[in-house]
């Protein structure tokens, strides 16, 4: 069965368990807002149940947990972006890129859970695989090629980028990673043993 945008199931659009769907996509919206306009110590949980009128516990409620919330944070980030960019083409990966990237709070709360997910019943432990087999994809599309070596290493120097970013915000993540693609579309043309024309 799919889900939709916000990682809920279809179901019929009456009754009590329609209003919690809708519940469940406002706080949401909200808290993706919310950690998109915040710094990079992202908002309260408190703080968001606020702006849509529960307390803490009621905003939990619609997730199961804290951790369950800021993993769907993050899918809605993705299927956003999605939706967003042509992310067949060369330029709509790098302003998918962008947008992901510069952003502060959500940086934060990728890195963070991206650490969480090394423990495989953790929450996020299946959507950063499935993030990866997205982000490979991407870099596919970036290289003109597959190639699972460099999209590693792309993935590797994407997500480090953040990290330092986070730490020194003056630093132009998304010049390094356009630098880091070159480098691989380089050696691919000078190099008589690649098979391809290393052309986006």
């Amino acid at each position: 069965m799919t889900t939709s945008a916000d990682g809920s199931r279809p179901t019929s659009s009456r009754g009590p368990y329609a209003k919690g769907l809708a519940k469940r996509a406002e706080i949401l919206r909200v808290a993706l807002e919310a950690y998109a306009k915040a710094g990079s110590a992202g908002p309260t949980l408190k703080s968001i149940a606020e702006s849509v009128q529960l307390t803490e516990a009621g905003v939990l409620h619609y997730f199961g947990s804290k951790d369950e919330l800021l993993v769907a944070i993050l899918q809605a980030r993705d299927a956003s972006a999605s939706e967003r960019y042509d992310l067949t083409t060369y330029d709509g990966v790098f302003d998918y890129l962008n947008d992901v990237v510069r952003t502060p709070g959500l940086a934060r709360l990728f890195v963070e859970m991206t650490a969480a997910a090394s423990q495989p019943d953790h929450p996020a432990a299946a959507f950063m695989e499935d993030h990866a087999k997205g982000v490979r994809e991407l870099i596919t599309t970036l290289l003109g090629r597959e190639d699972d070596s460099a999209a590693r290493i792309l993935l590797a120097v994407t997500d480090g980028l953040q990290i330092q970013w986070l730490r020194d915000p003056t630093l132009d993540v998304l010049a390094d990673i356009r630098r880091t693609v070159d480098l691989f579309v380089t050696s691919q043309t000078t190099d008589p043993s690649r098979e391809g024309s290393g052309r986006f």
